[in-house]
């Protein structure tokens, strides 16, 4: 597809630059744009204002590593990761093929809030959540990420439709949280999340890869999200954990980094952030 035959939002060149694994700077030299512009684009909720060459350039840029925008059935774009194959094809660099997959995929992305319990010992919930979601999701073939700020969740879960169903199931009783509300639940081609993965904490250092997006202005607001919005924030939370300074916690135990952590919520409790 070309630039002009679909318009292409902030949300949506964020979750496909998270997917490419790229930083601004290099998808910037990738596209022949300036910095400016990709951080512009990228800060712009809904369609951006760019010209078609400009749109083509990191369309084609994105293309190149096995990246593509594609119209979904309700008239939006969705961004994928091309297969492999599709990718030697078109001479492009790509990662490892997916898992080949034996049953139709459903992607969920729900956010909720922490009950009182939770927040005032927030170190166990996060723990018992983590354990507890690793040893289901693995059973059920479940995969994606759980982000926490400030007592709000973020999730989204991709696997078998009745796998997802369950999961989800089990989340909506789940005494720990409350509010909880779908952002979409749709059937997709290919998964965007191979494994499972649980961000928490807030640093300074976040601000340079986190600064202008509109749900973390005010503490955390997930309720503001797209779901596009939210494919892109989650890519790029799991993305951090492999990033200091959270390679420098422990897997389990009480978290050294809490006394520099910006989250009230798990730095009143010193909460342990591990991934799961």
């Amino acid at each position: 597809m070309s630039g002009g035959s679909f318009g292409i939002t902030g949300e949506q060149i964020r979750a496909a630059r998270a997917l490419a694994r790229l930083e601004q700077a290099e998808l910037a030299r990738l596209c022949g744009l300036s910095l400016e512009t990709i951080k512009r684009l990228e800060r712009i909720r809904g369609p951006v204002d760019a010209n078609t060459r400009t749109l083509n350039a990191i369309i084609e840029a994105l293309s190149g590593l096995g990246i593509q925008f594609d119209g979904c059935e309700d008239g939006g774009v969705g961004v994928c990761r091309l297969p492999a194959r599709m990718a030697r094809e078109a001479g492009h660099r790509h990662a490892p093929p997916p898992k080949r997959e034996t049953q139709p995929l459903r992607r969920l992305i729900f956010h909720s809030v922490a009950n009182v319990a939770s927040r005032q010992d927030f170190k166990a919930s996060i723990d018992e959540i983590s354990r507890s979601s690793a040893i289901q999701n693995e059973q059920l073939g479940i995969t994606g990420v759980l982000f926490s700020s400030n007592g709000r969740f973020l999730q989204v879960i991709e696997g078998p439709k009745d796998s997802v169903r369950q999961a989800f199931g089990a989340i909506s009783c789940d005494p720990r949280h409350s509010m909880v509300t779908v952002l979409q639940d749709r059937d997709v081609a290919i998964r965007l999340f191979s494994d499972w993965s649980l961000c928490c904490g807030r640093f300074a250092s976040d601000d340079a890869i986190l600064k202008g997006e509109p749900s973390l202005d005010d503490g955390f607001r997930p309720e503001t999200l797209s779901p596009a919005g939210a494919l892109g924030l989650l890519s790029v939370v799991r993305d951090m954990q492999a990033a200091p300074p959270r390679t420098n916690r422990p897997v389990s135990g009480v978290c050294p980094l809490a006394d520099n952590c910006l989250d009230e919520t798990c730095s009143a409790s010193n909460g342990f952030h591990g991934a799961a």
